[in-house]
């Protein structure tokens, strides 16, 4: 509110550039018990040629002597900058499109990058000059502006970087009952794919259930089989604590892979370890034969829906969007579970969708000889686009924001008299506005585009 005030106010003053301080409690939804941390913004707002606002800034945790300090200052933009710069205070064009700075989380099967993540495990930034500003921050202050209805909710896009190892690099098999995904395959590890198609377990096999009279009897099926695999599995994972233990490390500390498939090593070589490890190889081949494995290629498209069970398998990288909440349904997994001491086989089989076909290829909006516009998921809360483009391409005005991902190549986004130039693995959140973003490209790049409804 002060923020659109203050705008006001300056426009009423002939559109004379203005500065001023915004000292405010910034409550961390993200973190346990919620709490409370004071920041400081600083904003300096001028007006283009066409009389629109444009707000540069800088956004702190606040300290008395850089609120003293600044109060004292004149209203000059380069002053300003200046001492920000000098405190290593980061500075940024807010109103310009975001150069977002991705936050990497470990996980047991490899790591996940969050470029749009707000969660207790970690926070995705904004690249200022200087220095980043953390996104719950940027969004409390400015999401109205940038065309954000909720300002703890964007569109979550990130990457899912799985290990190439056959075991600890697949990850749950889970179902969700509120989120919704997309991937786009990126990346396959040769030596785990030596043809050059991985595979990603999607929904049940068809073939499987036939062998059922109903589908009662088949998941009454699958339950067993995942019940006799994790009772296997908690056997072995009560070796592998053991083993953590007698390091000093926590039994739900993870552990690097080396070290687990090490252990696994010394273990099996022991005579009453060997049939532990013969069972568990065959229990899992056998509840795995429920499930149905998809073919992926790089390029491909996959979309998740919700109460449709998935697992990437490892050593194949995809960009995601998806529905921005954490929830989930575990119906198996291949080695033990860090964050929950159970897993959720029998509520998940309550609720799956057992009649799950993939939809449609993805809609060709515009197919040009110079731009290739498809749009590859339309969910109810957003859509994403794949543009292929060797030139430019002018990004509609609209009043929501957009979450654009290079996928290859490189291009520049021109906004604000400023032009910007983002490389393959970049991404940038678009504020919405009332001309067209310019996008071009001096060579064929492809880039992704979410969009909420």
């Amino acid at each position: 509110m002060l923020l659109e005030q203050s705008i006001q106010q300056a426009q009423s003053k002939a559109g004379r550039a203005q500065s001023f301080l915004i000292q405010f409690a910034h409550t961390q939804y993200y973190l346990p018990e919620q709490p409370l941390i004071e920041l400081l913004a600083l904003i300096h707002i001028r007006f283009d040629a066409h009389a629109v606002p444009v707000i540069d800034g800088s956004i702190f945790v606040y300290n008395p002597g850089h609120l003293e300090a600044l109060q004292s200052m004149p209203d000059s933009y380069e002053e300003l900058k200046a001492y920000c710069l000098h405190h290593s205070l980061p500075w940024l064009l807010m109103s310009a499109p975001w150069r977002l700075a991705p936050v990497h989380i470990a996980k047991p099967w490899g790591q996940e990058i969050w470029y749009t993540g707000i969660e207790a495990r970690g926070q995705a930034g904004v690249q200022g000059e200087g220095g980043d500003i953390p996104l719950p921050w940027l969004l409390e202050l400015i999401s109205c502006r940038i065309g954000m209805v909720d300002e703890r909710q964007p569109i979550l896009l990130k990457v899912l970087d799985p290990l190439a190892d056959d075991i600890y690099g697949d990850l749950y098999f889970e179902l969700h009952e509120e989120k919704q995904e997309v991937y786009v395959v990126t990346h396959l590890d040769q030596k785990a794919w030596p043809k050059g198609v991985g595979a990603i377990q999607l929904g049940f096999a068809a073939q499987k259930r036939r062998h059922y009279s109903t589908n009662d009897e088949f998941k009454q099926a699958y339950l067993e089989s995942v019940r006799e695999y994790e009772h296997i599995r908690r056997l072995l994972d009560i070796k592998l604590d053991e083993r953590k233990v007698a390091l000093g490390m926590a039994p739900n500390q993870p552990a690097a892979v080396s070290q687990l498939i090490c252990w696994i090593n010394e273990l099996s070589q022991h005579d009453e370890n060997k049939a532990l490890f013969s069972k568990e190889v065959e229990l899992r081949q056998a509840m795995n034969s429920f499930v149905s494995h998809q073919p992926l290629a790089v390029g491909d498209v996959v979309t998740v829906p919700k109460l449709v069970p998935h697992a990437l398998q490892h050593g194949v990288r995809v960009i995601e969007f998806q529905t921005p909440v954490y929830e989930r349904k575990i119906l198996s997994f291949a080695q033990k579970v860090l964050t929950q001491s159970h897993w959720d086989t029998e509520a998940a089989l309550g609720l799956v969708d057992m009649h799950f076909t993939q939809p449609l290829p993805p809609e060709r909006l515009i197919d040009d000889p110079h731009l290739l516009v498809e749009r590859i998921v339309n969910f109810e809360d957003f859509e994403v686009r794949r543009i292929q483009l060797d030139g430019s391409y002018l990004l509609p005005s609209n009043d929501d924001y957009s979450v654009l991902m290079v996928v290859q190549g490189s291009l520049s986004l021109k906004a604000e008299g400023k032009t910007n130039h983002f490389e393959t693995g970049q991404a940038v959140l678009i504020p919405k506005a009332e001309s067209s973003w310019s996008i071009t490209s001096a060579a064929p790049c492809i880039f992704l585009l979410a969009s909420p409804h």
